[in-house]
């Protein structure tokens, strides 16, 4: 195994532990279709950039999915801004296929081997150590993540704030803690992001996306926590208009 250096998302999938036969064949239907638009994604020219798309990785185990991507040294702004654009894609298109996906992003060392599948590395460990802590379907950083991103964007600066925003992130012992989480309600008001048909409410689209399975009892604050962080980002968006005009 070679060690490498990075970005690394750990997502699992709300809810597939109890899916029922027919479910998990949609599932198991709907990660691979959602896999194939990330890798289209990767290959974007506009979301490319100088970004090597042979460095982007995914592994997938049960209902998780890692998606890895190498740089040649420490991260720099330019290889977060790619990697959470990606991330917020494959969210999206999750959303869209019926995948409820809540993860964590961790940055730095890793090692991967790829001929038999696996990754591992202090990387890998902060981000399985708070991937299934959020009480929510959405993406955020670790608290060493976000200071690494609080070094490479100085406060003051909003350069990420269309795919990071800082918030006050929900978890499952009650607590929040504040760190980064990538802005997909965003791609419910751009064009190009997420098709929302013409008349179709964002907010209201979004909720078709959350309900298209059932909602167990016990499990609902998780659903009530995403439409809250979908309110504060598209509230944030509005303002944000309001300033341009």
């Amino acid at each position: 195994m070679r060690q490498s250096q990075g970005l690394i998302a750990i997502l699992d999938a709300l809810g597939a532990a109890t899916y029922n036969d027919k479910e998990i064949t949609l599932f198991l239907k709907s990660r691979e279709l959602v896999l194939e638009l990330l890798h289209r994604k990767a290959d974007a020219r506009e979301v490319r950039g100088d970004l090597d798309v042979s460095r982007v990785t995914t592994f997938t185990f049960n209902d998780t999915v890692l998606i890895v991507y190498r740089t040649t040294d420490a991260p720099v702004p330019h290889d977060v801004e790619h990697f959470c654009q990606l991330v917020r894609k494959f969210q999206v298109d999750s959303l869209a296929q019926g995948i409820l996906f809540r993860g964590a992003i961790s940055i730095g060392h890793f090692y991967v081997d790829d001929a038999s599948n696996t990754v591992m590395g202090t990387a890998v460990t902060d981000a399985a150590a708070w991937y299934d802590s959020a009480d929510w379907v959405g993406i955020h950083t670790t608290p060493h993540a976000t200071l690494v991103i609080e070094s490479l964007f100085p406060r003051g600066t909003d350069k990420l704030d269309h795919l990071l925003v800082e918030y006050s992130v929900p978890l499952k012992d009650n607590r929040s803690v504040t760190l980064k989480a990538v802005n997909w309600p965003k791609a419910f008001v751009v064009k190009g992001l997420m098709p929302v048909g013409a008349g179709e409410d964002p907010r209201a689209k979004c909720l078709e996306l959350l309900t298209k399975h059932r909602v167990p009892r016990g499990t609902e604050s998780k659903h009530f926590n995403s439409l809250k962080f979908f309110d504060y980002c598209i509230d944030r968006w509005n303002r944000e208009q309001r300033v341009r005009k």
